[in-house]
């Protein structure tokens, strides 16, 4: 079904650890003669959870398992306090008021489990308890992450549950058990007791430095065996009833052979190396993956005990959960909301088909349409290689002469029509511009009318360029055009004053082609 969130089976569960670029997975189940079984182990470079658990799905089938988160440190901080006498239920509500004071993040709203201590431990009996507060912002992380890829968690580990339910294998009947195990950036002891989580401490020592081939290694060694016996102390002083059996340590990969046995020197209680092979089936494991029963970073045994929770839980221990219930995310889709998720995801897949279809429709008509271009240029290739017909040669040139024939006549009936006005129009045009100071002695139109030559005489020479313009705006002078101007003084006559000039103005009318090309000529700078 469409959108339909993964079942979760019962009898297996799939947990999954990043610590800085290093992510790791791991799925238990339980096996033969009561012991768990682990199906199989991954590993990964990540720098995300999402990223982690896109690489995980290519090789894992990963929905069909119950998922668990190990929380990151810094999303998280475990507290101890006294138990709250209200039922046991309550206990979370009850203490989330008290821890306001003790931790960074807003508690209103972060993720509080508690885990209850084994009252066995000490002398004088008490409600101790160990109290884990997710923030939220952490948890909505974890969320989206697992959301992005179509998966939701079951439930969130933290790192020190995690590796309590990997110590609690290795316990001794009414013993305590300590387990110290390498990470990245520091180290991580746990104490369990009657497989529950009593006592850790989280100690700064970094993987390189434990497997460096200097004196670093040396000087991380004494430190961390320092803490170790700081921690074994405070165990046997508030937990004096349950005595530790000895100290398991987890060796990384790359540390020396001697790394135990330095250890052991500072320890006052029995080191050995940790064993996975001895308290958990691993024959499914291929050979590549012998080295993790006796050599595994912290974050390996963190994804391989949150794994183990189910088996855990079987045994009857507690295990933090750590989920919100009221998480949209967590909800199942109402009955309302599925059926309108599945109507939607059914059209999404009707358009997505429509869309293919109108793509490879697209995609036939871009063939065909290319093959008919290629098609039409091969049939212009053939009709250019072909001979000219000599018959085509002779009808461009006689449609050649008739353009040529069609312009003489335009030009023709032009000259006509201009030659048939007379010269009224003239005597008319200057008799409308006269004026006293200039007057027109003489008018000449020679051929077609095209040639003009125009006498007059002026008392004042200036006024002819102003008599000229207007002279212009008369119908039958536009487009003349006076070549050639002759001025010469009057010489002395009996009925002519003094100061006249006489001028004589000869020109043509010009055609519309060559006024055009004058007019572009004067135009360019």
């Amino acid at each position: 079904m469409l959108f339909r969130r993964p079942s979760r089976a019962p009898g297996h569960w799939l947990a999954v650890a990043l610590s800085g670029a290093l992510a790791a997975a791991a799925q238990v189940s339980h096996g033969a003669q009561g012991r768990p079984r682990l199906d199989w182990f991954w590993r990964a470079d990540a720098d995300a959870l999402s990223t982690a658990l896109k690489a995980l799905q290519r090789q894992h089938a990963v929905r069909g398992a119950q998922l668990a988160a190990v929380a990151p440190m810094e999303a998280y901080r475990i507290l101890a306090a006294e138990a709250p006498e209200v039922p046991r239920e309550e206990w979370a509500d009850a203490i989330r008021w008290s821890l306001r004071e003790q931790v960074e993040f807003p508690i209103d709203d972060a993720l509080v489990d508690v885990l209850a201590l084994p009252q066995a431990t000490q002398i004088r009996q008490s409600n101790a308890t160990l109290t884990v507060a997710l923030a939220r912002e952490g948890y909505n992380q974890l969320e989206l992450a697992a959301d992005d890829h179509g998966l939701a968690w079951a439930a969130i580990e933290v790192q020190e549950t995690a590796l309590r339910n990997v110590c609690a294998l290795g316990e001794e009947p009414d013993k305590a058990h300590a387990l110290l195990a390498f990470g990245d950036q520091q180290a991580l002891l746990v104490i369990t007791f009657q497989g529950e989580l009593v006592m850790m401490r989280h100690i700064e020592v970094a993987l390189s430095a434990i497997t460096a081939a200097d004196d670093t290694r040396g000087q991380a060694l004494s430190r961390a065996a320092l803490e170790v016996l700081r921690t074994l102390d405070t165990h046997e002083r508030v937990h004096s009833q349950a005595p530790l059996s000895k100290l398991t340590v987890a060796l990384p990969p790359g540390c020396g052979d001697d790394t135990l046995g330095l250890l052991a020197e500072l320890i006052y209680l029995p080191v050995q190396s940790m064993d996975l092979a001895s308290c958990m089936d691993m024959g499914g494991l291929p050979p590549s993956a012998e080295h993790l029963a006796t050599h595994a970073t912290a974050t390996d045994l963190c994804a391989i005990g949150a794994a183990l929770r189910g088996w855990c839980a079987a045994q009857g221990r507690q295990q933090v959960k750590l989920l919100d219930p009221h998480s949209a995310l967590t909800q199942p889709p109402s009955w309302g909301a599925r059926f309108g998720l599945r109507l939607a995801g059914a059209a999404l897949g009707l358009c997505v088909l429509a869309a293919g279809g109108l793509m490879w429709a697209v995609a036939e008509a871009n063939q065909r349409a290319e093959a008919a271009e290629a098609r039409l240029a091969e049939l212009q290739g053939q009709v250019q290689s072909l001979p000219e017909d000599p018959l085509v040669r002779q009808v461009a040139s006689l449609k050649q002469q008739e353009a040529v024939q069609r312009q003489m006549r335009e030009v023709l009936r032009g000259s006509g029509a201009e030659a048939s006005t007379g010269y009224s129009d003239y005597l008319m045009a200057l008799g409308r511009q006269a004026q006293g100071s200039l007057w027109i002695t003489g008018l000449r139109l020679s051929g077609d009318g095209r040639d003009l030559e125009l006498r007059g005489r002026t008392t004042d020479p200036a006024m002819l360029p102003p008599y000229l313009a207007r002279l212009h705006g008369e119908e039958r002078f536009k487009g003349r055009r006076f070549a050639q101007m002759e001025m010469r003084a009057v010489a002395e006559e009996a009925d002519v004053p003094q100061g006249v000039t006489e001028f004589i103005l000869r020109g043509q009318m010009e055609t519309q082609r060559g006024a055009d090309a004058r007019a572009d000529k004067e135009a360019q700078p």
